[in-house]
């Protein structure tokens, strides 16, 4: 009877060590459907950014980056044009403006003609010496008749060589050239100086033409 109860307490003994000597291990669980939904969106973001890849290498813009380009350059274009058209309508106005101008304007070879014509009659026998210089003065911007009186109450011979010829003009401002000889008379000797002159001229608000100044190179 001992022998019994010795093996029974012998077997219970070696179950409980058995038991106590196995660890339950931690088990995660997912239910399948979330499982399922978590997967499919990885998938669709990863084919996405898959096909955004491909675009770029193949030279195809981002559509962010096509639809901010897409502004800039028609902003860009609008400004351009914008800028082009009041440069247009700048240089339209003054063209006009100068083309009115000049339609007041006399020719200035005219005014230099009539210049030298007041200083010949000045000068030849018999003219009024002292009415032509004053009105071959009043053909300068700034005149000054005793300048003139002095200048030519010698001369006896005031000769175009070459006709007077415009050599430039743009707007209000010309300048005129002309080939001349002067012929003084000093201590009964007659001097004779060939020259060229290049008067420069403006217009004044009239649009007559006034003598500004004058370049003499004597031969």
């Amino acid at each position: 009877m001992k022998k019994i109860y010795l093996i029974f307490f012998i077997a219970i003994s070696a179950f409980m060590i058995g038991s106590c000597g196995k660890k339950e291990e931690p088990q995660t669980f997912v239910p399948p459907s979330q499982q399922s939904s978590v997967d499919r969106d990885k998938e669709k973001n990863d084919r996405e950014e898959f096909e955004r890849l491909k675009k770029l290498q193949n030279g195809g813009p981002d559509s962010a980056s096509a639809s901010d380009s897409s502004i800039t350059n028609s902003d860009t274009l609008f400004l351009v044009k914008s800028d082009s058209t009041k440069k247009l309508t700048e240089k339209k106005k003054l063209v006009q403006k100068e083309k009115e101008l000049n339609k007041r304007l006399d020719n200035p070879k005219t005014t230099i003609t009539d210049y030298i014509e007041l200083i010949q009659r000045g000068t030849s026998e018999g003219g009024n010496f002292e009415q032509n210089m004053k009105r071959a003065s009043d053909l300068w911007e700034v005149g000054n008749v005793n300048r003139f009186k002095t200048n030519y109450k010698n001369t006896k011979k005031f000769i175009i060589l070459e006709e007077p010829k415009v050599i430039s003009q743009k707007g209000n401002a010309a300048t005129v050239e002309v080939k001349i000889k002067k012929v003084d008379g000093k201590n009964n000797i007659n001097e004779e100086v060939e020259m060229t002159v290049k008067y420069n001229m403006i217009a004044d608000s009239k649009g007559k033409w006034k003598i500004k100044n004058n370049t003499v190179i004597k031969k």
